[in-house]
């Protein structure tokens, strides 16, 4: 099974994420990549021991997650947390104790399991994120639209450094609101060799009523590298309730791979956004590079959402589509602008959309390679006026860059 960059320390060494294969049980220490990002204590313990699992399945030839047992060997001599195997029944007792829950998993699919004293805690991870008790059966709720109240845009910037490195960057909608949409760019825009901050998902963080990014600062000659200031944006308004569980689609890339995959609404509902996330390229153009990055995200109808991406180098890596859903009795909620710029080999380019046409508001977005794997998505963000803006690097080649921003009748 794969270990990869146990020994490594790509934060420091570069390495550029290479996996290897080995015997031994577990590794002396974590890829320093993994970061945190649950809403309190007992989710933060589940999303580690995800990504730590994520990490293994992107090093296997077969593109499986790795086996309970040997799961929760390296949750003890990587996390440092009690572990166990769930009993036959799926039972998760003792509290404090990650459990990997055989009942549910296989190859394409995990569940984790932590008690705790508000209650259980289960990541399943065809559903997405992890669910807080009292949720953790599969259930729907439609949410709604009351009286859409004024779209306004939050920001927040930070600087981000260190060459392939990965960070968790958050923004939250004021007290009140939730978010219809966000956006993250990037200062300076990746330069001449593909140095650039490039995000590994873009989606809305449900608890926490705000927007998330995770990405790398991939530097292919980590000697020198820029340090990015990254702005993180939120489309924020009061009056609507998100339906839950949002509709997660995931599939598995091979190294060479291109797929695609599609998140739906439930009958009545109607999109009005839609993310994507697990993707895990890092460290091109140093041995051992590889992953699967984005290559699309984007509505292709009022009621799906798609995603898109390409796997290369020494490793694979999964992608989740997401559709943000909301009971719409009228009908269809969005309008789309579009606008086209393209990318050329070894250059970033910026394709930007109109407004929205009279009386609609902007508030999300999405872009297209349409159909190309020869470029890394950069950013995706709100500019003045209001419109949407996507950025990408031509790295393997070039590339039709497709921007749309979706406009909502307040």
């Amino acid at each position: 099974m794969a270990i990869g960059l146990a020994a490594c320390a790509l934060a420091a060494a570069g390495c550029g994420g290479s996996h290897r294969s080995t015997t031994s049980t577990a590794a002396s220490a974590p890829p320093q990549f993994l970061t945190h990002g649950g809403f309190n204590s007992p989710s933060d313990k589940l999303e580690v021991t995800f990504k730590l699992a994520l990490y293994e399945r992107a090093g296997d030839p077969r593109g499986c997650y790795p086996a309970p047992d040997r799961l929760v060997g390296l949750i003890r001599s990587w996390e440092h947390q009690r572990a166990a195997i769930a009993t036959s029944d799926g039972s998760v007792r003792r509290p404090g104790v990650v459990y990997v829950i055989r009942r549910g998993t296989s190859c394409g699919n995990l569940r984790l399991g932590l008690r705790a004293p508000a209650g259980l805690y289960v990541l399943d991870s065809s559903q997405g994120p992890v669910q807080a008790p009292g949720l953790s059966e599969k259930h729907n709720t439609g949410g709604g639209i009351r009286k859409l109240g004024p779209p306004s845009l939050i920001s927040r910037t930070s600087r981000v450094g260190g060459a392939n490195r990965t960070s968790r960057l958050t923004i939250e909608c004021p007290s009140g609101t939730a978010p219809l949409g966000g956006g993250m760019l990037q200062r300076p825009a990746p330069a001449a060799g593909g140095e650039g901050f490039y995000p590994h998902s873009y989606e809305r963080l449900g608890v926490q009523q705000g927007w998330h990014v995770s990405g790398t600062l991939i530097d292919p000659s980590p000697n020198s590298t820029t340090p990015r200031s990254i702005t993180m944006q939120a489309i924020c308004a009061g009056g609507f309730s998100t339906a839950t569980p949002s509709p997660h689609e995931t599939v598995f890339l091979l190294p060479g791979q291109t797929k695609s995959v599609t998140a739906s609404c439930p009958a009545g509902q109607y999109l009005y956004a839609g993310g994507f996330q697990r993707t895990d390229f890092r460290g091109f153009g140093l041995p051992g590079g590889g992953g699967d990055y984005v290559t699309e995200s984007r509505a292709i109808s009022p009621t799906a959402w798609r995603a898109s991406a390409h796997a290369f180098g020494a490793f694979g890596g999964e992608l989740t589509a997401i559709a943000y859903c909301v009971s719409h009795p009228p009908g269809p909620l969005l309008t789309a602008v579009e606008g086209s710029a393209p990318v050329s080999r070894g250059s970033s380019a910026t394709a930007t959309t109109p407004g929205c046409p009279a009386g609609r508001h902007l508030t999300s977005g999405g872009f297209s390679l349409n159909g190309s794997s020869g470029a890394f998505f950069a950013s995706g963000y709100f500019v003045g006026g209001p419109r949407w803006s996507a950025t990408a690097y031509g790295y393997f080649g070039s590339a039709e860059l497709t921007a749309y921003g979706y406009c909502i009748l307040p």
